[in-house]
This record gives C-alpha cells, structure tokens and sequence, in this order.
C-alpha cells in the first residue's frame, strides 16, 4: 500500500504532466493571414485654354442681332441686323489633364459680358455651351480623362449685339471650372 507522501508526490507528478501539456500544446483553431494597404495618389488637375471663344469681327447695323460659334462643329453664323466681316473666329478650345481614368465635372457659366475697351459699352453672350466632338453639353459635363489623363472640350455660344453697337474690340472672361469625382 502507498503511503501518503507517495500518493502526493505521485498526484503532484500527474498534475504537472498535464499542466505542462495544456500550455505547450498548439491553438487548434488559430489562423493567421496577411494583406496589403496600398494607396495611389493623383497629380492636381490642369486646365489649359488652348483657343479663346472668338466671334471673329462683325458688322452691327440699325438692328439688333445675334452671332453664334456652334461648340459643336466651330460654325459661326448670324442673325438679324448683323452681318459677319471675315476675320480669326473659333470656339474656345481647352485640354484637360489629370490623373488616367479619372472622372470629372466640368462647368461654366451660362451667360457673360464682355466690355467695349472704352469701358461702358458691353455685349452679353448667352447659350454658353461645353462640347467634345460632335456634341452640346450645355454648361455641365461629367467626363472621363481616359488611359492617358486627357479631355478636351471646346465651348461656344451666341453674342448678343445691339443696334447700332459702338465699334471697339471686346473682350471678357469666363472660368472654366473641373472637378475630380
């Protein structure tokens, strides 16, 4: 029969046996993984005015009329007591740069004035209009720069001469402004 100190030592041996088996055995349902962070950064957008919007010269009469560059096609006609004089004309031309397959917002406002160089006489232009190839966007457009980071857009609209509007050159501006989405 075993003595009491022998049924200690030998419980004491059994429970360390165990204990140490616990605590070196690995965790059966422990899994790991490993992922990537990763970040890309764009450059700023660029816009560059390629070709101011140009109506070119023109004639006013007693009658008030309209000159229109069509953003579409670049074609300038008139309308009523105004007659076309010839002379560089052309729809304005901008080149948009940014990040490749970037989506963007491009607006511009819908009307503007431009003013005589004495500085009271003005002329408004309204139907302002973005266009791309054959097309009319009106004042907004959503577009995308492509693989290459580039959109171009032109923009026309239609200038509004008074009768009897004061000779002079004219100019204004207008802001082309481009969002990233």
């Amino acid at each position: 029969m075993m003595t009491r100190d022998q049924i200690i030592s030998r419980l004491i041996g059994c429970l360390l046996t165990v204990l140490v088996g616990i605590t070196s055995a690995p965790a059966a349902l422990a899994q790991t993984a490993d992922a990537d962070a990763r970040a890309v950064t764009i450059g700023p957008l660029s816009v560059v005015n390629i070709a101011d919007l140009e109506f070119g010269r023109i004639i006013p009469s007693p009658a008030a009329g309209t000159v229109f560059m069509d953003t579409r096609n670049g074609n300038r006609t008139s309308n009523g007591g105004v007659t076309l004089a010839g002379g560089p004309s052309g729809r304005g031309n901008f080149i948009i740069y940014g990040g490749p397959n970037q989506i963007v917002e491009v607006s511009i406002p819908g009307t503007m004035t431009v003013t005589h160089t004495n500085g009271s006489d003005n002329m408004n232009i309204d139907q302002m209009a973005i266009g791309n190839g054959n097309r009319n966007f009106g004042t907004f457009v959503r577009g995308f720069l492509g693989t290459l980071g580039i959109y171009q857009l032109t923009v026309g609209g239609r200038l509004n001469v008074d009768a009897d509007q004061e000779a002079g050159v004219y100019t204004g501006t207008f802001t082309m402004t481009v969002d990233y989405l």
